[in-house]
């Protein structure tokens, strides 16, 4: 993801946002008020963390690589046992060095199919080429690892993935492992491929009719496994999609989650934003105040399973609250 660099279009929206209430976030509809905090799901924070480090064992993971394959292998093999229907959803990308095609694929799987509304809980898996933060330029050749950078998001969506089946939510749920988030070599390449490839599909099926499922809402866990996790509220996600904030916010706030702390922070640049193009509210959960990011330092050590539950319990209880029916 990047920090800075705004596009052109949401720099418009955001000014016509004034305080952040845009005609997007309006479109989300929020739930009844309901007499008790809705539960979470028993999130396994060892298990979570377990994850996180059979991921990093698989080495560095950019986009096109073997390592990136085995991972995309993993995870669908996993999800598929905790009985979800799991499908690719290939294209392809230059490689920004050479101009050569290199061949990705968005995971996507699927609780209660049958299901018209939908919401997404997204993260990329794939890491940055290299660690390009570190100031000395002898460490850049080093790996990176990517464990909260990449590893922490589908570590999450994998424990997640446990308590689906029987949560009492009234939508259908896809877990999708976005690639090509970061296929970028210093000031080289493009971010987001595999977010802009899912929503270019979304938005086409959409507009020709085809779609037989609307997504009401997604949530993008991105740089979630911090041991001193700290999650503000992501200023894109606060401009163009502040109902929904407010409601998650809501959530963790009822569960005395204090890793989501009640303000408003930085704008980040990340996947969540070519879904917001769709048309999908979205929001960005994301702890940019991390130390070690795009650094070789970003190893499992650095984060915590306990960070990992903390999300995972928001991000679940925020799925069952009791909600009116969509429009």
């Amino acid at each position: 993801m990047r920090r800075r660099g705004l596009w052109a279009c949401l720099i418009i929206l955001g000014m016509l946002a004034g305080v952040g209430v845009t005609m997007l976030s309006r479109s989300w509809t929020t739930p009844a008020k309901a007499a008790a905090a809705p539960a979470p799901a028993p999130i396994d924070a060892a298990r979570a963390y377990g994850y996180l480090k059979a991921i990093c064992g698989l080495g560095p993971r950019p986009a096109g690589s073997a390592a990136n394959t085995r991972q995309r292998a993993m995870v669908a093999a996993h999800f598929k046992k905790m009985g979800a229907a799991v499908r690719e959803q290939p294209f392809e990308a230059n490689d920004p060095r050479t101009g050569a095609k290199v061949a990705m694929a968005n995971l996507i799987a699927a609780w209660y199919p049958e299901r018209t509304q939908r919401v997404v809980l997204g993260a990329h898996y794939d890491t940055r080429p290299f660690p390009d933060q570190e100031l000395d330029p002898a460490r850049r050749s080093l790996p990176f690892l990517g464990a909260n950078d990449g590893a922490s998001g589908v570590a999450l969506l994998m424990e997640i993935a446990h308590h689906l089946d029987g949560l009492p939510t009234p939508w259908g749920v896809d877990l999708i492992l976005f690639d090509g988030e970061e296929l970028v070599y210093g000031q080289e390449g493009e971010y987001f491929l595999g977010s802009k490839a899912f929503a270019r599909a979304y938005d086409e099926s959409v507009r020709s009719r085809r779609a037989t499922s609307r997504y009401v809402a997604a949530l993008v866990l991105d740089m979630v496994g911090d041991r001193n996790l700290q999650i503000d509220q992501e200023q894109h996600s606060y401009n163009f999609t502040f109902n929904l904030v407010q409601e998650v916010w809501g959530v963790a706030r009822r569960l005395k989650a204090t890793a989501f702390r009640n303000r408003i922070g930085m704008a980040v640049n990340d996947d969540h934003l070519p879904l917001i193009e769709a048309g999908i509210p979205a929001i960005d959960l994301i702890d940019f105040d991390y130390p070690y990011w795009h650094t070789a330092r970003d190893l499992p050590e650095q984060c915590s399973g306990e960070s990992l539950a903390q999300v995972g319990r928001v991000v679940t209880a925020w799925l069952a609250q009791p909600r009116p029916q969509q429009r």
